[in-house]
């Protein structure tokens, strides 16, 4: 029992520090929707901080701490916010996920990096870290050794790492459920766009999460270093191994990432304690299976069905402009380059380098395939490299000729892919890449330490193949033998891309449910994307073996596959040229650098940031030197037809075109002192969509305009573009004589404007009262806001989503009765609610018109509206149509503009009132 107890107290110090990571990492992925990978390097970045100040410039601990943990850490999340995080917001997934992998490469390697150069180039004084026996921590030095009962033990590094997770806990706690910038951040989280319309700032609680989940990874950094080191790869795998208690809280719960965390770190302990496997890294796998089991069954429903780049754009046209036959042509360039240096020009060392950086070109064409056609995010190609390489070595051994072993071994990877894309297909972004990383690691720490897979420490031996006319050991004829299978590869790739089935990738990786319709096998498309792109990685890796001649499990571990990653990226993930160049530039590289003071950092460090850049241009640097020239020669062609074009001929005046007998132009409503609101000219829409096409309004104090229109019309672009979800391409945009068109929503006037949206605009996570909190501050006026609506007050304790949808759109309401906006708009109020509801709200609308607010209020039913609104303007495709006294609504008119032309013949309605009539055509 002592033994039990012993080990579920360790594993209770390692959860800890999980649990810290995890409830990190769920912070800032709720408020930002970047799972930041990097946090493994800010913790590194810190401890690695503190051991030069304690250790190599005696500083004494409590300083060090202070500056690391409470300064350092803090400002270099503020600094990655403003400069990383923030501009990555509406960036792809896969975009901010890579991203995230460069921080991770880049900031361990910056700070190793940036030592190495100061003790050659300034003579500084500055401790390695293989000088140290033991790392400073922030417990005593040397630590205390507690015994409790009849045998527990317990360490003062052990105890400080308790009360870190404690005091993690209780503040994460205080913050999110106890402070004004926590409600802002759940607010945020649950409802964005909501969150902006009602004052709260999404920068600033973003930036909030930011500064305290780096604060809380530095403190991670300090606590470990004492009992694991201060070792890069093992700051990567407590991070790695933190990610099931992320999962195992949805991504979203901090109190469960606590508790997983710790969960998992006993489930560890006792596996290594009580299981007897005769496997080296079996415990360090357990966590990634549990990983793994977890998204099986909690992925889906996060994932995103149609691969991690739904929402990233394929370019609409090759930046280069270039004709393939100039692209042959450069190609064959090149080719011909390669082959005179290898020839002439090269030694034997260069010659090695050259070829291995072939083969590791065709393995990172697999990225090309899988990420660049297929829009999914792998992170287990080192897994299908050693599954080839493995099985080629063993065959090899037993004497089986070199062809037919390299053939078996792209089999077995193939082979390999299809077992890994059968249960993980049906997740999608973020779950499909961590399920893939958890796949690599089972791999690396489970499968490739079997003795029989991998031979052990020794490996297999891939001696390069004897051709018969030309023998490949000779580095110059290997690189040879690799430039024509590189050459075919990128054939293939190409002739994938163009054929059929690469088009039908392409359609599921742009939309799984437009290529179901379209009869596309969305399921057997991804899993024939895996196949090829592991069958492409195996076969890479067999030749990577060869040119080093031998395999062993510790040449590519799964870290090596995020590097891999982030080099391909950072030239294209989705022109073959890309692959090509980054395996080049990672076997050369180091060695072109090697005078630089430790080049294998520096060379991480530009990887990382070239990942890094990922987030400004995600098509990559060839993309961006394309597009850099595509537009100087636009430039230079522009200036040039410039210079030789007549002069254009005075445009014609604007002619104003009648709808019907409409006797009213649009945008004719002007009252007689200075209006509320004042639209001119308004254009707006979606990205290279514009809805809204010159549209004018004009609303006084008090008044109550009606916006009527079919679906589709262009209303709820309309709302959203004045209340600042939308930003206008043209026009102006005046709220009491003050232009807002280019403020954002949160940014504006709390009194100014209240956007209660379609849909209901409430916060469905947050409790009734936090949803009244988020604009009323004041208990009074939230008291008030129960007076006005009692059902509310009933349920002030409860999750607003659990309201029905009246209750919600009063609870929508509630704040602006409180304290009145001078402009209220209200999109579709009545949308889904019962008759007797509809008139309560639309009661509570003509209420706030009392008051001196005045209404916009968007309907495609008109009855309700009609009651309320002394004006009207009729919104047709993004124009307005008509506009005027609601007196002066014609029926046979507005039918017209409302149904189209195809009612202009028909019979004038019978005579009936305004109100009746617009009824008559709107319904």
């Amino acid at each position: 029992m002592t033994e039990f107890f012993n080990l579920v107290v360790a594993g209770l110090v390692t959860g800890a520090l999980y649990a810290i990571l995890a409830s990190g990492l769920t912070l800032t992925y709720q408020t930002s929707g970047v799972f930041n990978f990097g946090q493994g390097g800010v913790a590194f970045s810190t401890a690695y901080l503190f051991f030069q100040l304690n250790t190599g410039q005696g500083l004494p601990v409590v300083p060090s701490a202070i500056l690391c943990v409470g300064v350092f850490a803090p400002a270099l999340g503020w600094l990655l916010h403003r400069i990383l995080f923030n501009p990555l917001r509406d960036a792809s997934i896969a975009a901010r996920m890579v991203a995230t992998l460069g921080l991770l490469i880049a900031l361990p390697a910056l700070c190793l990096w940036i030592t190495a150069m100061l003790r050659e180039k300034a003579s500084l004084d500055l401790p390695t870290v293989e000088d140290v026996f033991r790392f400073p921590g922030l417990g005593p030095s040397p630590k205390e050794i507690y015994k409790l009962g009849n045998g527990l033990i317990l360490d003062s590094d052990k105890l400080a790492i308790l009360g870190a997770a404690i005091f993690s806990a209780l503040l994460l706690w205080y913050l999110v459920r106890r402070t004004r910038i926590g409600l802002e951040m759940r607010a945020s989280v649950s409802r964005p766009a909501i969150a902006a319309l009602r004052g709260v700032d999404p920068d600033r609680a973003s930036a909030v999460s930011w500064i305290t989940s780096c604060g809380l990874a530095g403190l991670v950094g300090v606590l470990l270093a004492p009992m694991f080191g201060l070792a890069n790869f093992t700051y990567n795998t407590l991070l790695f191994v933190s990610i099931p208690a992320v999962v195992l809280a949805r991504f979203a719960s901090i109190p469960l990432a606590m508790a997983g965390g710790l969960l998992l770190g006993v489930a560890q302990n006792l596996v290594d304690g009580y299981v007897d496997l005769d496997i080296t890294g079996f415990p360090t796998a357990v966590p990634f299976i549990i990983l793994f089991l977890l998204l099986f069954f909690f992925g889906a429903e996060r994932g995103r069905s149609a691969g991690t780049t739904l929402e990233e754009k394929p370019p609409a046209e090759d930046p280069t402009e270039v004709s393939p036959w100039r692209r042959r042509a450069l190609w064959g360039v090149v080719t011909v380059g390669l082959l005179s240096y290898t020839a002439w020009g090269a030694t034997d060392f260069w010659a090695g380098l050259l070829a291995e950086g072939l083969a590791t070109a065709i393995v990172l064409m697999s990225f090309t395939v899988v990420t660049g056609i297929g829009g999914m995010v792998s992170l287990a190609q080192v897994a299908f490299v050693l599954a080839g390489a493995f099985t080629t070595g063993i065959l090899l051994s037993h004497d089986v000729p070199y062809l037919p072993a390299l053939l078996a071994g792209v089999v077995v990877a193939a082979l390999t892919g299809a077992v890994i894309a059968l249960p993980t297909r049906r997740l999608g972004g973020l779950p499909l890449a961590l399920s893939t990383l958890a796949l690599a690691f089972i791999g690396q720490n489970l499968l490739f330490q079997i003795r029989d897979i991998s031979n052990g420490s020794g490996g297999w031996a891939i001696p390069a193949p004897d051709l018969g006319i030309v023998d490949t050991a000779n580095p110059r004829w290997m690189v040879v033998m690799l430039l024509v299978l590189l050459g075919l590869t990128i054939w293939l790739v190409h002739a994938l891309r163009t054929s059929s089935t690469g088009r039908a990738m392409l359609a599921v990786r742009s939309s799984d449910v437009g290529a179901q319709t379209n009869g596309i096998a969305v399921g057997r498309m991804k899993l024939l994307v895996f196949v090829i792109s592991a069958a492409i990685a195996g076969f890479g890796g067999v030749l990577l073996a060869t040119t080093r001649g031998r395999v062993t499990n510790t040449d590519y571990d799964a870290f090596l596959g995020l590097v891999w990653l982030a080099t391909t990226i950072t030239f294209s993930i989705r022109r073959p040229a890309g692959a090509v160049l980054a395996g080049l530039v990672a076997a050369l590289a180091p060695q072109a650098f090697e005078n630089i003071p430790d080049s294998t950092h520096f060379m991480q460090i530009l990887f990382g940031l070239g990942a890094i850049g990922l987030a400004r241009d995600p098509d990559g640097a060839l993309a961006a030197i394309g597009r850099a020239t595509q537009q100087r020669r636009r430039r230079q062609a522009g200036s040039a037809a410039g210079a030789t074009s007549p002069a254009p001929a005075a445009p014609s005046p604007a002619v104003a075109v009648p709808v019907g007998d409409v006797p009213t132009a649009a945008g004719a409503l002007e009252t007689a002192v200075e209006p509320v609101l004042r639209v001119r000219g308004l254009h707006a829409g979606y990205n290279d969509i514009e809805v809204l096409h010159g549209v004018d309004l004009v609303i006084g104090p008090g008044e109550a305009l009606a916006l009527l229109g079919s679906n589709g019309a262009g209303k709820t672009t309309l709302c959203a573009a004045i209340g600042g979800l939308v930003t206008p391409t043209a026009g102006i945009i005046e709220l009491a004589g003050e232009d807002v068109t280019a403020i954002p929503a949160q940014r504006r006037r709390r009194d100014g404007i209240y956007l209660a949206p379609e849909g209901r605009g409430i916060f469905p996570d947050l409790t009734v009262e936090e949803n009244l909190t988020i604009w009323l501050r004041d208990r009074d006026e939230r008291d008030r806001a129960y007076e006005a609506f009692p059902s509310l007050a009933r349920r002030r304790g409860q999750a607003a989503g659990a309201l029905s949808g009246g209750e919600q759109q009063q609870l929508t309401l509630a704040p602006a009765l409180v304290r009145p906006p001078r402009l209220l708009i209200a999109d579709e109020p009545s949308l889904g609610l019962a008759p007797l509801v509809t008139e309560q709200i639309f009661a509570a609308l003509g209420q706030l018109q009392q008051q001196g607010t005045a209404l916009l209020i968007a309907e495609e039913k008109t009855r309700n509206a009609l009651s309320v609104a002394g004006h009207a303007a009729f919104l047709t495709v993004g124009h307005i149509t008509w506009a005027g006294p609601t007196s002066e609504l014609d029926t046979e008119a507005l039918a017209t503009a409302y149904l189209g032309n195809a009612t202009a013949g028909a019979a004038p309605a019978a005579p009936a009132t305004a109100a009746t009539a617009a009824v008559q055509v709107a319904e």
